[in-house]
């Protein structure tokens, strides 16, 4: 990314601007939700590591923003097992013409309306999402953290024990229970205080 590349938003008093990779003024989450979905449209894929790399923003308010906008039912999250990683994808966006959305459509990602908050979570779904995919599973409810540091346990354990003709198989067993017990745990949290949280207050 070369010389200027603003984000401006008309119901923002004032613009911000990415200068050089840097910021020169705070960005707020409307700004934020612009600057993704621009992404989106020229066909980066969204996941925190290229938002943070684009856009120069701290992981974890890149985290916090990201999954905002899942409850706002601006984006949609998938787990790509392939790469480990979660997805993000903005619901309604076509990149065939590599632009964005004209600004009467844009009006109504600024403003989140209270009326449509987002569903709350399934404990079925995210039991049966742990047990069947241990650590990556998590990303139905957990903090993307969470699932980043439990899915990198599963996985060297897994290498270190998982092929072992005894502890094998009460590992991957036990990793899907824990797993399950956890997703289950998340998607309560998640059900009471309306987003990914941690289990303790």
């Amino acid at each position: 990314m070369s010389g200027r590349h603003p984000f401006v938003l008309k119901r923002h008093r004032r613009p911000v601007e990415f200068l050089g990779g840097h910021y020169k003024r705070r960005v707020e989450y409307e700004a934020f939700q612009v600057a993704v979905i621009d992404l989106a449209s020229k066909g980066v894929s969204l996941t925190v590591a290229n938002v943070v790399a684009h856009l120069h923003i701290d992981p974890a308010r890149v985290e916090t923003y990201l999954d905002r906008m899942v409850r706002d039912g601006r984006v949609d999250l998938e787990v790509d097992e392939v790469r480990g990683a979660v997805v993000y994808s903005v619901r309604g966006l076509s990149t065939s013409t590599g632009r964005l959305l004209p600004d009467a459509q844009l009006k109504s990602w600024q403003m989140p309306s209270k009326l449509h908050p987002g569903p709350n979570k399934s404990v079925t779904m995210a039991v049966t999402l742990g047990a069947l995919v241990p650590g990556l599973g998590l990303a139905y409810a957990a903090p993307l953290r969470v699932v980043m540091l439990v899915s990198f346990i599963v996985i060297m354990l897994g290498n270190l024990v998982g092929a072992h003709t005894m502890l094998g198989p009460i590992f991957w067993m036990g990793s899907s229970i824990v797993s399950a017990l956890l997703g289950g745990l998340y998607a309560v949290r998640f059900n009471q205080e309306g987003h990914r949280a941690t289990l303790h207050p």
